[in-house]
């Protein structure tokens, strides 16, 4: 029978009653599989805790998105561990545009995605933008573009540098082969032999059908620019050059989110492993000194009236709620800087001032050109043209659906980019980062405004290439406009505030201007399509003019990081190196939060490789305290 949520936290008369939080009344009917829906879970858990009776997890995870899923899994492993996995929204197991490749814009504004937007961007014509967000489990490894980069080694060891220590390259890139199993293509012999293949997160490349003719010739045409071909940037010596992705999808061509990855069938019928969806951390609860949390609130509406439930955990409570909703979470329980909770009208419990500031993001400017008739992949959109190759991808797993949409990218240094787009790679000199700072992304479609604002002619066809500033010196913050979670929080990722920034995009669009000028890519490409100049301004465009044009459609390309960032306390951290939020002692956050600094491109595989090793700093400490026992 289903399990409802009294029955899961069932609290006897003698359990402490904190914070009003009174005995709870039936608002949960269900234990949801990830995959089928509900299932009889009586007898999961064991006896334990403070109260008489009450039933008690030794973790409870807050987020079962892309970082929760990997905790949640490999911290089951350990069947004398009883794990509670949360997610406010659905499995992203039952949404066919999640499964589907090339379905992710499909998701966007939907119940699948929380939708927030930033405050007004002084930068960018003041415009408040769209930041989409994985409200399912799965999170946004769900709901993204399945780009697969490690990215460059570099970037961890300035972690390392910055007081994260012990989260060095070294010590991640085992945990980057843990979690990977690369599925070598045809299409591409040879690559992947370094790499991760026993892992349960499937990676490959999407394959010749799922490539698209512009995008191969976007590859082509990198070196006569002078961007050098990288069939593989994946591996410790070589981040950068012009690539085709590699895309989590598996063998079956679907997307292997870490939902559909370390949540099989084998592992949520663990009997010590409760996943709850469609449920809500409100809040957590702490104790009287302040010091440790005791529990989390649990609700499935904003309503007070419906309920409210206490889920308590005998060792640590992880935060996965991503960038914004991490420290969201953190400053409604009142952690956080005593300014901003106080505007807020929250009582500052723990003062911790790392606690959402820090946030920064990848933004991007896109260029938008018309091509040759039939030649992109624009048709996807029309659910008529599409038909036959959804029946090819649900019979064979291939074709134009197998496609990330995100084809190909060249990751490069800004400082190698001409005035005239030309590239002359350089050896970085002492001090300067040697990993990428920019990249040219791609899609075979246009991909404005997140596809949301359609093209000036419906029934053409499109590519659109985008300058994206990967190591940003702008950063902002995250603040609550509330005490309330279920209220957006003020988002801020400063985009452009620095003119470094400002240089970094504009040798991107210098760049792919060059590009649009140069064979095989420009038989392909008519003319560019922008909101704020005509095809012969661009091609003779100053830089002043080039900023207008990034001004009026810069976007996210989905990243935001930091804003619960590993550091001393001292200079801006909120967490301490075993992920632990300064003023408490049980307390942990694991997801894009804890990032000391931005990565070179795109971060879903080093988040997954954070959750891999902060697992197993768990089950050490596990294994420590029993030892201690005995």
């Amino acid at each position: 029978m289903p399990l409802s949520l009294p029955q899961l936290f069932s609290f006897s008369s003698s359990a402490p009653r904190y914070a009003g939080i009174s005995t709870p009344s039936t608002f949960c009917d269900r234990f949801v599989e990830p995959e089928k829906g509900t299932s009889d879970a009586s007898g999961m858990l064991g006896e334990g805790g403070e109260g008489e009776g009450e039933k008690v997890f030794d973790y409870v995870i807050c987020g079962g998105g892309t970082a929760g899923c990997v905790l949640a899994s490999r911290l089951s492993e350990d069947p004398s561990l009883r794990i509670l996995l949360i997610e406010a929204g659905e499995s992203d197991q039952k949404l066919l545009f999640s499964r589907i490749p090339a379905g992710w814009p499909n998701l966007f504004k939907t119940p699948a995605d929380y939708a927030p937007t930033t405050i007004p961007q002084p930068s960018l014509r003041n415009r408040t933008l769209y930041q989409p967000r994985g409200k399912m489990l799965g999170g946004c490894s769900a709901m993204n573009a399945q780009c697969v980069q490690w990215c460059a080694p570099g970037d961890y060891d300035l972690w390392e540098k910055k007081g994260a220590t012990g989260w060095g390259w070294t010590n991640l890139e085992p945990y980057f082969r843990k979690a990977e199993g690369f599925v070598p293509d045809a299409s591409q012999p040879g690559i992947g032999s370094d790499r991760g293949t026993e892992g349960v997160w499937k990676s490959r490349h999407p394959g010749e059908a799922a490539t698209n003719e512009i995008t191969k010739a976007f590859v082509e045409t990198g070196p006569k620019v002078g961007v050098p071909h990288n069939p593989d940037l994946n591996r410790a010596t070589n981040t950068s050059g012009i690539t085709r992705f590699q895309a989590h999808i598996d063998a079956r061509g679907q997307r292997s989110s870490t939902s559909a990855a370390y949540l099989p069938s084998s592992v949520y019928t663990r009997p010590n492993l409760c996943i709850l969806t469609r449920t809500t951390v409100e809040r957590l609860v702490l104790s009287s000194d302040g010091t440790k949390c005791v529990g989390v609130v649990l609700a499935q509406e904003k309503d007070p009236k419906k309920g409210r439930f206490v889920a308590r955990a005998s060792r640590d409570v992880i935060l996965s709620l991503g960038s914004f909703g991490s420290p969201q979470l953190l400053q409604c329980s009142g952690i956080g800087p005593r300014a901003t909770l106080e505007k807020a009208g929250v009582e500052c419990v723990v003062e911790n001032d790392g606690v959402g500031e820090g946030l920064k993001d990848h933004v991007l400017a896109g260029v938008f050109f018309e091509v040759r008739k039939g030649s992109s992949w624009e048709w996807v959109k029309d659910p008529v043209k599409t038909l036959p190759s959804l029946i090819r991808w649900l019979t064979t797993g291939t074709g134009p659906l197998s496609s990330n949409m995100a084809e190909a990218a060249a990751f490069l240094r800004s400082s190698d980019v001409s005035p005239t787009g030309d590239v002359v790679v350089k050896r970085a000199k002492e001090g300067e980062r040697s990993g990428a700072d920019l990249e040219i992304i791609t899609a075979p479609v246009w991909y404005l405004n997140h596809t949301l604002t359609p093209p000036p002619n419906t029934s053409g066809d499109y590519f659109t290439m985008a300058s994206t500033v990967l190591h940003p010196h702008s950063s902002g913050s995250v603040k609550i406009s509330s005490g309330s979670v279920w209220d957006m929080p003020l988002i801020d990722p400063g985009y452009l505030k620095d003119p470094r920034d400002v240089e970094v995009l504009l040798a991107g669009l210098r760049l792919i201007r060059r590009m649009s000028t140069t064979s095989p890519l420009s038989s392909y490409l008519l003319k560019p399509t922008s909101p704020s100049m005509t095809p012969e301004e661009f091609a003779t465009a100053t830089d002043e003019q080039l900023l207008e044009h990034a001004t009026e459609t810069a976007e996210t390309i989905y990243h935001p990081m930091g804003s619960c960032k590993i550091g001393p306390r001292d200079e801006g951290g909120a967490i301490d190196p075993s992920l632990r939020v300064y003023g408490l002692s049980n307390v942990r956050v694991c997801d894009a939060s804890v990032f000391p600094d931005t990565v070179s491109g795109h971060p879903v595989a080093a988040v997954i490789a954070v959750a891999e090793k902060f697992a197993d700093m768990l089950k050490a400490e596990v294994l420590e305290s029993k030892g201690a026992r005995l």
